[in-house]
C-alpha cells in the first residue's frame, strides 16, 4: 500500500502473548522506527515496524535496544536484485525469544 505520493507506508506493532497486535499505522519508515524504539523503552517491550500489507520486517526493538534493523540492506547488491538476506518472521521470533 502507499501514499498518494507513491511511498511506501508501514506500522508498528507490539508483541503480546497473542502474537504482534498492530498499534499504529500509515507511518513513514523513520517516523515508525523513532516511535518503536522510544515505546520499546518506555514499555519494556518488543516493537517491530512492518510494511502496512505487513510483508516486510524493517525494523526490531526490544527495552529500546535495537535488535535488527533491516530498512538499509545488509548486502545492496542483493537487495536491488530483489534477493532477501533474511528470513523476517524466523529472525524476529528467535531473537526474542533468545532475549527472553
Amino acid at each position: 500500500m502507499s501514499l498518494s505520493q507513491g511511498a511506501t507506508v508501514f506500522c508498528i506493532q507490539r508483541l503480546s502473548d497473542k502474537g504482534w497486535d498492530c498499534i499504529a499505522d500509515n507511518l513513514n519508515l523513520l517516523e515508525a522506527r523513532a516511535k518503536a524504539t522510544l515505546w520499546s523503552q518506555e514499555h519494556a517491550a518488543a516493537f517491530r515496524v512492518v510494511s502496512l500489507d505487513q510483508s516486510d520486517m524493517q525494523f526490531l526493538c526490544r527495552d529500546g535496544v535495537i535488535l535488527v534493523d533491516l530498512s538499509e540492506p545488509a548486502d545492496l547488491a542483493a537487495a536491488l536484485e530483489g534477493q532477501p538476506s533474511v528470513l523476517m518472521e524466523d529472525i524476529s521470533w528467535k531473537i526474542l525469544a533468545e532475549a527472553n
